[in-house]
């Protein structure tokens, strides 16, 4: 008696185990997400000028971007906000199909996730209400204010001199803690000067050059690959006409697409 009970206990252990280490619900593929008539987006809506909110109505370079790519599909946008640490989770278990925020590519996010082709290619810049502090050497011994979960924090961490690193939940606390002095300085895609400095035209916003080069895309689930080379294929779509072009000078004045 006690034998069979320690087997079936056992037995019952081992299948909760194999549960627990099962896979995340299959993502919805394509076709999926076209009966529904709604492919689900989720981005923090706080990055210029890729996605940001106003009054409730979403606007921005990657939310016009993915807008005319899901209207190629036949499909409506529906959005949720969400941090940047929170997007891969949210793919993960299913709960959006698609996630936007200039993410940049990255051998480390592409362990977890999958990434459309590049939509931009973005210089990074050091950002501060100090002109003298213009590059990453001039932020030794620095208070410096990231996101979390952004390819920014990593980039940071790993400068070899001492620093004070202060991670922030979203954009919009690491702005705030610039503007407030909270932080010396922070870093972002240079392209993002010309809205920030519209956005608060008193603050004496200074951007370095850029120091380096990023692609951004949009995620995806790594078992989404029908949304995924769908998304690709009106990607490339636009870039061939005069869409992407125009699209890129409305927010940037040029066209950042990356060059092959």
């Amino acid at each position: 008696m006690t034998s069979t009970l320690f087997a079936t206990r056992t037995l019952t252990a081992a299948l909760l185990t194999l549960l627990l280490a099962a896979p995340n619900a299959q993502a919805r593929n394509l076709s999926q997400i076209k009966a529904s008539g709604v492919l689900r987006v989720a981005t923090p809506s706080d990055v210029p000028p890729f996605t940001l909110i106003n009054a409730g109505k979403r606007f921005g370079f990657e939310v016009e971007l993915l807008e005319a790519l899901a209207a190629d599909l036949g499909v409506k946008v529906t959005y949720e906000t969400a941090r940047i640490d929170q997007l891969t989770t949210l793919l993960q278990d299913d709960k959006t199909d698609v996630a936007i925020s200039a993410l940049g590519i990255t051998s480390t996010r592409e362990n977890k996730v999958d990434f459309t082709s590049p939509t931009a290619c973005l210089g990074v810049s050091v950002v501060s209400l100090d002109p003298t502090i213009n590059i990453h050497t001039d932020l030794k011994d620095k208070r410096i204010g990231v996101i979390a979960g952004s390819i920014m924090t990593s980039y940071v961490q790993k400068l070899p001199f001492e620093k004070q690193v202060n991670v922030y939940p979203t954009n919009n606390d690491v702005v705030m803690a610039v503007f407030s002095k909270a932080v010396d300085a922070t870093v972002a895609y240079s392209v993002a000067e010309g809205m920030v400095k519209t956005l608060y035209p008193k603050a004496n916003i200074h951007f370095g050059p850029p120091l380096w080069s990023v692609p951004i895309g949009m995620m995806v689930r790594e078992d989404n690959d029908s949304t995924r080379l769908a998304l690709n294929l009106g990607l490339m779509r636009m870039q061939r006409s005069t869409a992407y072009t125009a699209l890129s000078t409305k927010y940037f004045g040029k066209d950042l697409r990356c060059k092959s």
